[in-house]
């Protein structure tokens, strides 16, 4: 049987192309291709025409780096990010502890900086919130947490570095914690988060995820399962249930040589995931908020702590040079300025012994790269690395009296994620959420390009779509992310309260997002909430 063919009638079409005055009015799909765009007078006759008058038409959105067992977990769970005090925090903990009979009680979200007491729950006060059970409550930035006795005991945690007596775990201390909850999850249970996520996503235009998955946080049964799932067809004890978005898997293990990396890559395709790279939360150094990103100052909140670097210019460099010898993109999490160094020296290593224009070809990745200057800009270029940045950080954490000022002065601070500079310099700049540490949103992401703290590092509204589309697609080596003739069928439709749907606009601090009535991939329905008499 022949595929359909959709004809979308919208005056206002964002291609994503770069020309927003060359818009069409009317795209026609057939199956999971766009065939046809132009002005809806000359459109080609379609099985199904969508009246889409007063709403907006864009490319679906991709999130470059998000983590989704985690995510499900959080849409799932409370957000601790919403309570003030830590009454209100432990409120939270007991209906978690409350709604979930077995098992360990996890929650997402604390932050120190929102809360009265300025500092998070203790053990003991978590112990007598749960009653004693095994409890994970991760901050914000999922670098560290603080945990109860029972998994403290459980994990080992207080004969690792990086514990603390009253419960709050950093590096491997953290790491146990998160190993020994991974044991008592259920394949059922990621089930649902898998789910929850990538419903998530598709209520938000999200149509392409890259899941960087990391031995810390999860293992390769919950990487295959996702896989999965995200590429089968619906479920089949749910027969309206619409298909779900793609995933794009990233597994962060380090090699040594081809050999290595070649045995990882036959590894994991043997357990069904088919991997763009070894990269993703690969991690250089870990956080500003849990002072474990790596920098060559000292934290101006905490004399003498540098944070911690996880891997040498060594080890980056043989990963790098075995990811491209086996056609697999490598990447890197580099927060401070010292890990970025680091891995910028590694990949230098690696392109004196591949060739320079080698190492070019492979494309490969940093995610976060925040802590940038002029020179290092410039490295970034020489080696064609693509940058994948979470400007939501900047929007959460900037400023003069956000986090970042704080542990690092404001004159470093105003130095963080200057995303014009990247784009300037010719850099494949692409936007991810690195959900659940923010959340799964296009438009907060645009917002906060748009409205960086610092004006210079700004990027104007069309740039940032392209980063968020064409540009994370190219992040995985792909062409896609523009609706031209052609390309996927991949879209989302969008509704404003006001009717008003110039971008620049849109982005306004003071607007609510759009609602999302529509994300398609590949000609799939993945959300739909359309009036029905379209």
């Amino acid at each position: 049987m022949n595929a359909p063919t959709t004809l979308y009638l919208c005056p206002d079409i964002l291609t994503a192309t770069g020309h927003p005055g060359d818009r069409p009015t009317a795209l026609l799909t057939h199956g999971p291709t766009i065939t046809w765009t132009g002005h809806h007078r000359h459109a080609p006759r379609a099985d199904r025409v969508i009246d889409l008058d007063g709403a907006l038409l864009t490319p679906a959105f991709v999130d470059a780096h998000a983590h989704l067992t985690p995510t499900g977990a959080a849409v799932l769970g409370p957000d601790l990010g919403t309570a003030r005090t830590l009454e209100q925090l432990l409120d939270l903990v007991r209906t978690a502890a409350a709604t979930t009979p077995t098992g360990p009680v996890t929650a997402h979200g604390w932050d120190p900086a929102l809360l009265a007491e300025h500092r998070p729950p203790t053990r003991t006060e978590i112990d007598h919130a749960t009653g004693h059970r095994p409890t994970y409550l991760s901050r914000t930035d999922y670098h560290s947490a603080v945990i109860s006795t029972a998994l403290a005991h459980d994990s080992g945690a207080p004969h690792l570095d990086g514990w603390h007596p009253d419960g709050l775990v950093r590096r491997d201390a953290h790491h146990a914690a998160l190993a020994t909850l991974r044991t008592r999850t259920t394949t059922t249970q990621r089930h649902r988060r898998h789910r929850a996520a990538l419903h998530a996503a598709a209520r938000a235009g999200i149509a392409t995820l890259h899941e960087m998955s990391t031995p810390h946080l999860t293992d390769e049964q919950d990487l295959a399962e996702l896989a999965a799932l995200a590429a089968g067809p619906p479920d089949p004890n749910g027969p309206h249930e619409p298909a779900l978005p793609e995933v794009i898997c990233y597994r962060a293990e380090l090699v040594d040589t081809p050999r290595r990396a070649g045995q990882v890559l036959d590894r994991l395709r043997r357990a069904g995931i088919r991997p763009v790279g070894l990269a993703g939360d690969l991690c250089v150094d870990g956080s500003f908020g849990s002072r474990t990103a790596a920098l060559t100052q000292d934290y101006t909140d905490a004399p003498g702590e540098r944070g911690h670097l996880y891997l040498t210019a060594a080890q980056i460099r043989d990963h790098v040079t075995a990811c491209t010898l086996t056609g697999l993109q490598a990447g890197f999490h580099t927060i401070g300025d010292r890990a970025l160094h680091t891995a910028l020296d590694g990949f230098e290593q690696a392109a004196r012994t591949l060739g320079l224009q080698a190492l070019r070809a492979a494309a490969h990745r940093l995610e976060h790269a925040e802590a940038l200057t002029p020179a290092t800009i410039a490295r970034l270029a020489h080696l064609n690395l693509t940058v994948c940045a979470q400007p939501a950080f900047d929007a959460t954490w900037g400023g003069p009296d956000g986090l970042y000022a704080t542990r690092l002065g404001p004159s470093r601070a105003a130095t963080l994620n200057p995303l014009r500079a990247l784009a300037d310099a010719g850099i494949n700049l692409c936007l991810g959420s690195d959900s659940p540490v923010t959340p799964l949103s296009g438009w907060a992401a645009l917002r906060a390009c748009v409205h960086h703290h610092r004006p210079e590092h700004r990027l104007d509204a069309h740039r940032a779509l392209r980063a968020h589309t064409v540009n994370a697609h190219r992040a995985a080596r792909r062409t896609a992310g523009t609706l031209t003739p052609g390309a996927p069928a991949t879209l989302a439709v969008w509704e404003t309260d006001d009717g008003t749907n110039d971008l620049p606009d849109l982005l306004e601090q003071t607007r609510a997002d759009p609602r999302c009535l529509l994300t398609v991939r590949h000609g799939h329905v993945l959300h739909e909430q359309l009036p029905s008499t379209t």
